[in-house]
């Protein structure tokens, strides 16, 4: 393979890279759960342990899809917020590394409607034919601002209807 022909191919993997974690964060803005699910590997190592304390797990698409039904989709509003990627391949496996704001949004008798969580994403990816999906998620939190509730109360509004 040609010096020439490796950059071409970083270059269509690196776009693809970025084309895969950006539609997955605006299906998840936009409630497009489905869409969403679709971005993922079928089988997702998920930690948000800095943030929630709750350990990683290796979950299915499904089971995701199950959490942001319940949660997610009953907030008033939510937009992820990335900085430039710094993106690494390593034959089928890439990871892509943001820094990360997450807004979320809700109406709520408790307290403030907002909450904003601040942090450093890492996407590990798989190639899946001419696609990359998501098979691991990880936020590390460098800090909050708002109502932390915000995840919780929406929990509750979904249970309600």
């Amino acid at each position: 393979m040609t010096s020439s022909t490796a950059r071409n191919d970083y270059a269509r993997d690196r776009a693809a890279i970025e084309d895969a974690v950006a539609a997955f964060v605006l299906a998840l803005d936009a409630r497009d759960i489905k869409r969403a699910v679709g971005c993922l590997a079928e089988r997702v190592t998920w930690n948000y342990e800095s943030v929630t304390g709750r350990p990683a797990a290796v979950l299915r698409p499904e089971e995701l899809e199950a959490r942001w039904n319940a949660t997610i989709v009953h907030t008033d509003a939510s937009q992820h917020f990335l900085s430039l990627p710094h993106i690494s391949t390593e034959g089928e496996h890439a990871t892509c590394i943001v820094h990360a704001r997450v807004e979320m949004r809700l109406a709520n008798p408790g307290g403030s409607p907002y909450t904003a969580t601040n942090g450093t994403y890492t996407f590990g990816l798989v190639r899946a034919g001419s696609r990359w999906l998501l098979d691991s998620v990880t936020m590390v939190l460098l800090w909050n601002d708002g109502n932390p509730r915000i995840m919780e109360l929406a929990a509750e509004k979904g249970q309600q209807r």
